[in-house]
């Protein structure tokens, strides 16, 4: 099984944010490359001020 990228897991928290949100369409913010970070098979989104957004693992998104 191979790791997931970043665009990956960028892709899932995407896609999970704007499903729930059926009215509005907003986008969810931009996790920061250089500040999100993979441990094992999880990927910890952060914003551009370091603040986590998401945990993104192959079972689902979990939000802060």
């Amino acid at each position: 099984m191979r790791a997931m990228e970043y665009e990956d897991a960028t892709r899932i928290y995407r896609k999970k944010l704007t499903e729930n949100d059926r009215l509005f369409r907003l986008a969810p913010p931009m996790p920061s490359p250089a500040l999100s970070h993979r441990d094992d098979e999880t990927w910890y989104l952060r914003d551009e001020s370091g603040r986590l957004i998401a945990r993104v693992s192959p079972s689902g998104v979990r939000l802060p």
